[in-house]
């Protein structure tokens, strides 16, 4: 009787370690799929900062010069720059959109986190009923 109590005892106390043990794993996977999922937003609004300066800077003057010809042909510099400038804040604007949907906190949440808890679950829930 006392070899089934110590027996049972060390069973309990090492179960008890092991699923510690789990769950100080999975929290350490949490955080680094965490912390890599921040340094890689980082590294696209470093890389999309840099080229839209880029571009910016070659888009102002593709504009002018487009804008300076039209205004050649029609006569109304006010009207070029209308035409020419119209259609480009409407692309702006879906890329942004598109962007910002992107971004969206439910994109970043730790789904390998969220399955190994679910495989740790099943695995365990199988152990103890079978």
């Amino acid at each position: 009787m006392a070899q089934k109590t110590q027996s049972l005892r060390s069973l309990i106390s090492e179960g008890l370690r092991h699923g510690g043990d789990l769950v100080g794993q999975e929290l350490e996977l949490m955080r680094r799929e965490t912390d890599g999922n921040i340094q890689a937003i980082l590294g696209l609004v470093a890389r999309f900062g840099t080229a839209l300066v880029l571009v910016v800077a070659a888009l102002v003057m593709l504009f002018v010069a487009v804008v300076k010809g039209l205004a050649a042909l029609i006569g109304s510099e006010i009207l070029a720059a209308l035409i020419v400038g119209g259609p480009f804040a409407a692309v702006a604007l879906v890329l942004t959109v598109m962007g910002l949907r992107r971004m969206a906190r439910s994109n970043l949440l730790p789904r390998r986190f969220e399955r190994q808890v679910e495989k740790d679950a099943a695995l365990v829930s199988d152990r103890v009923s079978g």
